[in-house]
């Protein structure tokens, strides 16, 4: 099991989503929340299972739509590194 750990970046980028959210449905933004940090544990279990992005060879993503997580794994350390969580409806962050 890979270590997880979420980049202040990307802490920045949740609660960003969880307002937005909230601004409509409190219990929606939860759930929601909940079910992207429940694909952030998966990435401890099958940190692989993400696409390679285009951008970066080093990076890698899955989506929980509308969001994509971004992320980097580091074997050698048996740790991934959560960098964004970016709404597939902006454009591409700068990774």
């Amino acid at each position: 099991m890979y270590k997880v750990i979420v980049s202040p970046r990307a802490w920045d980028d949740f609660f960003e989503i969880f307002d937005y959210i909230s601004r409509d449905n409190r219990d929606a933004a939860a759930r929601f929340c909940d079910a992207l940090l429940n694909h952030v544990d998966l990435l401890g279990t099958f940190p692989h299972i993400g696409v390679v992005s285009g951008q970066r060879p080093n990076v890698r993503s899955v989506l929980h739509t509308p969001v994509r997580i971004y992320y980097r794994i580091d074997d050698s350390r048996e740790c991934v590194e959560i960098i964004h969580f970016w709404h597939t409806a902006r454009r591409n962050p700068v990774i």
